[in-house]
């Protein structure tokens, strides 16, 4: 790859020659050369190859710096490139904010031009942080199935979440929005709405009756969950039982893919991929069980740390609250500790799942520990909680290479022994309207 300005390439008009070091590379290769001491001009990043102006090839690749899309070898070494880089970033722990290259195709979109996704956007709880990234007095910007929202906690401690704009003109709430004791103000005409969502103060008036759009919300063992129902329907049935107040949060992690949350809670019943993709060995200790809007799963797995602990033995029973959220208690038997897990999924856009996973400790919240042996405990749980989240992040990695591509199966053929993904998506039907069908069409 070169860094050039636009005077530097031979394939546009009025372009020179390039530095005597780039004029020796091989046509249709890269090559670096040397930037032009000029340091008020724009300089680009170009591949010469046949077929640009300058060449007269018939090849269709043309010159990135002329403005023309290329094809054929050099595009598929680039995406190849991409494809070697991908696994790595989606592996790493995901600032806030920061979102991983999408590989796959534009969310809504699919193979075909003008395909519409395979499913729509199910009901349930969908969790949009976690209570600590809400702090009293925060205004907080989060993406929800295609709409900006925003998230706010009055001096008082009120959780709300309402609306991303305002019903006057249309002002972002979370671009300069601010809390004012118990009121959420508008950063463009400081109209002040109350918990209730209600236009309660104006300036110099009397205020119109104007309301922000608000969302059921929960917050269940310090992750903030909002209800979806399909035609504003109320909310049918709670979350399962996160892990309470015996657990302390101990680490968390979260990334964005291109995939669904029925594609992604998937996962916990296709336990054939499990010694494929992640090398683990892993038993059905019970078959799924069905309690209505929940489906408990308990497996048993031999897993090694990231932590390079030997390779441990681990319980696990998982109950899925609808397709949003899945939690439970890890058993270590080796070192004889108790974990908490959370794992959420929740849809930002058509096709667009951000993925969170929050490990927490028992530990931390004994009381009955004298201190020295409570303190060692508190850091022994929270190197396993990180270790946990940690090895649960690279599976989730190697996991996302392939939910980043992969199309959707209304009708899978599946062998003998994978009746508990067909039970899942059976299961999964109720989360749709009923005159939805597999493919997302009415």
């Amino acid at each position: 790859m070169t860094r050039c300005g636009p005077w530097h390439c031979p394939c546009r008009p009025g372009g020179s020659t390039p530095t005597p070091r780039a004029s020796r590379a091989r046509r249709g290769t890269r090559y670096r050369g040397r930037r032009p001491a000029d340091p008020g001009r724009p300089h680009r990043t170009v591949i010469i190859a046949r077929g640009c102006a300058r060449n007269r090839s018939s090849d269709a690749k043309t010159c990135r710096c002329a403005g023309n899309p290329r094809t054929g070898s050099a595009r598929r070494d680039e995406e190849d490139d991409l494809n070697r880089r991908s696994p790595a970033r989606l592996r790493h722990r995901a600032r806030p904010g920061t979102v991983p290259p999408r590989t796959g195709p534009a969310p809504g979109e699919g193979e075909g031009e003008g395909e519409r996704v395979p499913l729509p956007y199910p009901s349930g709880w969908f969790c949009l942080a976690l209570s600590r990234e809400v702090p009293a007095g925060a205004v907080v910007n989060r993406r929800f199935m295609g709409r900006d929202v925003v998230l706010y906690r009055t001096r008082g401690g009120v959780l709300r979440v309402v609306d991303a704009h305002c019903p006057h003109l249309g002002a972002h709430l979370g671009a300069g929005g601010v809390v004012d004791g118990e009121h959420l103000v508008c950063p463009f005409h400081r109209f002040a709405f109350d918990v209730e969502g209600s236009c309660v103060k104006v300036p110099g008036g009397a205020p119109p009756e104007a309301a922000l759009a608000r969302f059921t919300v929960r917050e269940r063992g310090k992750v903030v969950l909002v209800w979806h129902g399909h035609d504003a329907a109320p909310p049918a049935w709670e979350p399962s039982e996160i892990p309470d107040g015996r657990f302390t949060p101990a680490a968390s992690w979260s990334t964005l893919l291109t995939s669904h949350p029925q594609e992604v809670m998937e996962s916990f019943v296709d336990y054939r991929h499990q010694s494929v993709v992640h090398n683990v060995s892993l038993r059905e200790v019970t078959p799924p069980v069905e309690e209505g809007p929940l489906l408990r799963i308990s497996f048993s797995a031999d897993i090694r740390l990231s932590v390079r602990l030997a390779t441990i033995t681990v319980e696990q029973g998982v109950a899925l609250s609808g397709l949003g959220l899945a939690s439970g208690e890890v058993t270590l038997h080796q070192i004889g500790m108790t974990l908490g897990i959370v794992l959420m999924a929740t849809p930002v856009g058509p096709w667009q799942t951000r993925l969170r996973v929050v490990t927490t400790t028992e530990a931390a919240s004994r009381a009955d520990s004298p201190r020295l042996r409570k303190a060692a405990s508190m850091s022994w749980s929270a190197v396993a909680g990180q270790a946990l989240v940690r090895t649960i992040a690279h599976q989730m990695g190697q996991d996302a290479r392939i939910w980043n591509r992969k199309r959707y199966e209304p009708n899978p053929r599946l062998t003998s022994d994978e009746d508990a993904i067909g039970h899942y998506r059976r299961w999964a039907r109720q989360f749709y309207p009923p005159d939805t069908g597999p493919t997302g069409t009415s």
